[in-house]
């Protein structure tokens, strides 16, 4: 019984250990077929070696199903070389009725995995347990004949035999369908994870493609809005002149993001860290932003700016705060305030921008900056994702506090740097 459960073990042990090798799939790619007829082998012999024995004293081994596993998962040159390691094994361990019994056994076995071998990885898990299991018991039915045939005359001596054997088929056939399971669930399993992790590229690419269409949504819709203030014959030559500007800066932001996202996978260290005054990079945010508050009916309002500097890039500082302020516009659709402000608590610069709009409920809240999640009906949800990473990437930090009905406040927190 012992050696029942090692023959067991073997067998699983082996396919463990190629379980492991299938994780370098280059390597499994160019050794595939010697790892299976190494483990193959090494499993057999060992089922051999280690046989387990009846009442009577007849020798039984599980020989057959690495053999069977072997030549079927590996092809016709490992179901080759399995056969002659098996006869040449059999042969040293013992030359006598048994070994034209086992060479009988295995060349039919090497047959079946010939014809079977080629369709064997397309057909269906069911197939295969009907297969296969057909072909064990036309093998043990051939070794019932056999030993009922050379055995005594003895009719009791018979059953007992019959018995054995019957119970050897039992096990053979349990322990295949077991082992035959596993494998296939670790090949499921290995599909699933190469479909999961294209899929996971996809989605990323898909989300790529949206972020990046939002982002250089932005400093258009700001440069839209400069255009159509230009349409105006009224406007004195000086607020043109600062109109091109600012619209041409928006522009080269656009460009910016787009070479950002394209540089994605290799960061660029382009952008060198700089100090930046609070006070200029709100004065600047709120001259961006006024025209398309403008057009959505919302008034910006300035309320206590204090000074101090913050360490970043001033191109992704920007971004962040414009992605902010864009979304609490577009919070409040019947118009209303956003009111920005600066102060200086303990070591720290807070950044709060508050709006009167619809304001976000404790789930929502605890979800935002998530990608794709949006309280806008044409929304991404990437905007915010896109500033709070940002944002952390200078050592910020992010609180939001809102309410249904009553708006939404955003209040960054940023290192002072004085």
């Amino acid at each position: 019984m012992i050696n029942l459960l090692l023959n067991v073990l073997i067998i699983l042990v082996c396919i463990f250990m190629y379980y492991i090798f299938l994780l370098n799939p280059s390597m499994e790619k160019k050794y595939r077929e010697l790892f299976i007829s190494l483990l193959s082998l090494v499993a057999m012999i060992l089922c051999m070696v280690f046989p387990y024995y009846d009442a009577n004293g007849t020798i039984y081994d599980l020989r057959i199903i690495p053999f069977l596993l072997g030549g079927l998962y590996g092809g016709r040159k490992v179901a080759l070389t399995l056969f002659i390691g098996l006869v040449l094994t059999r042969f040293f361990i013992g030359y006598n009725l048994g070994f034209y019994v086992t060479f009988i056994q295995a060349l039919i076995t090497l047959a079946f995995v010939y014809y079977f071998s080629s369709i064997f990885h397309q057909s269906k898990f069911s197939k295969k347990i009907v297969v296969s299991l057909g072909f064990i018991f036309v093998i043990w039915g051939l070794n019932v004949i056999i030993y009922w045939m050379i055995h005594t005359n003895d009719l009791q001596e018979k059953e007992l035999m019959l018995t054995s054997l019957v119970n050897h088929i039992l096990v053979t056939v349990l322990t295949f369908v077991l082992v035959l399971y596993i494998i296939e669930y670790i090949l499921q399993m290995l599909r699933f994870k190469k479909e999961i992790s294209g899929a996971e590229k996809l989605r990323v690419v898909s989300q790529l493609a949206a972020s990046v269409s939002h982002e250089v949504r932005n400093p258009l819709t700001v440069t839209r809005g400069f255009l159509q203030l230009l349409k105006d014959d009224s406007i004195d030559d000086q607020k043109r002149k600062e109109y091109l500007d600012l619209s041409l800066q928006e522009l080269d932001r656009a460009q910016t993001i787009i070479t950002d996202y394209l540089t994605y996978a290799k960061p660029s260290d382009e952008n060198k860290p700089e100090n930046l005054t609070i006070a200029t990079e709100i004065a600047y945010l709120v001259q961006v932003m006024t025209p398309y508050a403008l057009m959505q009916g919302v008034e910006i309002l300035i309320s206590n700016i204090s000074g101090g500097f913050v360490i970043g890039d001033r191109q992704k500082f920007r971004q962040s705060l414009i992605n902010i302020v864009k979304n609490g516009i577009e919070a409040m659709p019947n118009g209303g305030i956003l009111e920005i402000g600066t102060s200086n608590i303990n070591k720290d610069i807070v950044i709060s921008i508050k709006d009167t709009g619809i304001g976000m409920s404790q789930e929502q809240i605890q979800k935002i900056g998530t990608p794709f999640l949006t309280t806008k009906k044409t929304g991404t949800g990437l905007g915010t994702m896109v500033a709070y990473n940002l944002i952390r990437e200078m050592g910020g930090k992010v609180k939001v506090k809102s309410r249904r009905g009553t708006g939404t406040e955003f209040v960054l927190v940023f290192p002072n740097v004085k």
